[in-house]
């Protein structure tokens, strides 16, 4: 049995609902044969993947912890092949802030979403997402906790070796609601995968590979952030986003497939330790803007 946390248990029953949902799940995931890796994007999936993240950001005023689980569930009813994906998910961020700021100790979100892979030809492809998220101090429940997210891509696949991606991703934060998705993919070695696609460019070095599982090390650096609807005690509602700047090195543990394909299901495990910067907390209907220390950061997470 998957470990809950606390505060989980200690929330709304939804998050309890979710989380629960995604640990039974990944459990009955567990007991199927690991078969050959296979991608959404290749055809019908045989499983129902699930997710589970922790995240720490350590610095000497302002900290953060979060724990997430989401699941993935393929529409297989007359939907063709690759079929569209749901996604649903549930976090819980831990903020630890001065007083003085009048700031929520305890920030959720529960998400769904669709997504949906779509090839044209042998070098022309588009994916896109569609979702809505109710982020919240479970006090505010006004329109300020509800954002859409998204994202259209097209990708054009010139070769093995080099693939091209253009589109936009709708964060749905109030300060940066959205951004271009832009970049390239270039396999310039076996073992070698470089995901040049702002906004979160990384380079992926394979270190060992047993044919059944790969070992992978890997440089990234992006944006991170998030708003949250909340209620101040002397002022109602509100807004608040929390944004940083990050470096980070990492490995990942992934059944074995070929370099060029990044989305393989089966049991996945990754750690990755990083540097975060230009990170700054904004307090919307008094246009208040706090700027943060750069802090450490530490994630781990799993997929079954």
């Amino acid at each position: 049995m998957a470990f809950i946390p606390q505060q989980l248990l200690a929330s709304k029953p939804i998050v309890l609902a979710v989380f629960c949902i995604c640990v039974f799940a990944s459990g009955r995931l567990c007991a199927m044969p690991q078969g050959s890796a296979t991608e959404f994007s290749s055809g019908r999936p045989s499983g129902v993947p699930a997710s589970f993240e922790s995240e720490w950001l350590f610095d000497s005023d302002v900290e953060l912890a979060t724990q997430s689980a989401s699941l993935k569930v393929p529409l297989l009813i007359g939907t063709g092949s690759p079929p569209p994906i749901v996604n649903i998910g549930v976090a819980f961020t831990d903020l630890s802030s001065p007083d003085s700021l009048e700031l929520p100790n305890q920030l959720y979100e529960y998400s769904a979403g669709l997504s949906w892979i779509k090839r044209f030809n042998e070098r022309w492809m588009t994916r896109a997402m569609i979702g809505m998220d109710y982020a919240t101090d479970n006090e505010n429940t006004s329109s300020d906790s509800w954002r859409f997210t998204g994202g259209v891509f097209a990708i054009y696949e010139k070769s093995p070796q080099l693939s091209w991606t253009f589109g936009a991703i709708a964060l749905g934060r109030s300060d940066l609601p959205v951004v271009p998705a832009l970049g390239a993919v270039w396999l310039p070695q076996p073992g070698m995968r470089v995901d040049m696609i702002l906004p979160n460019p990384k380079v992926n070095l394979l270190l060992s590979d047993d044919g059944k599982r790969q070992q992978w090390a890997y440089l990234g650096a992006g944006i991170n952030g998030n708003t949250w609807g909340y209620e101040r005690p002397t002022f109602g509602d509100d807004t608040l986003t929390y944004s940083d700047v990050r470096v980070v090195v990492g490995w990942q543990s992934r059944p074995s497939a070929p370099t060029n394909r990044p989305f393989v299901l089966g049991r996945k495990f990754s750690v990755e330790a990083g540097y975060a910067f230009s990170r700054d907390l904004e307090i919307e209907n008094e246009s208040v803007e706090v700027p943060l220390e750069d802090a450490l950061m530490v994630r781990i997470s799993t997929r079954y």
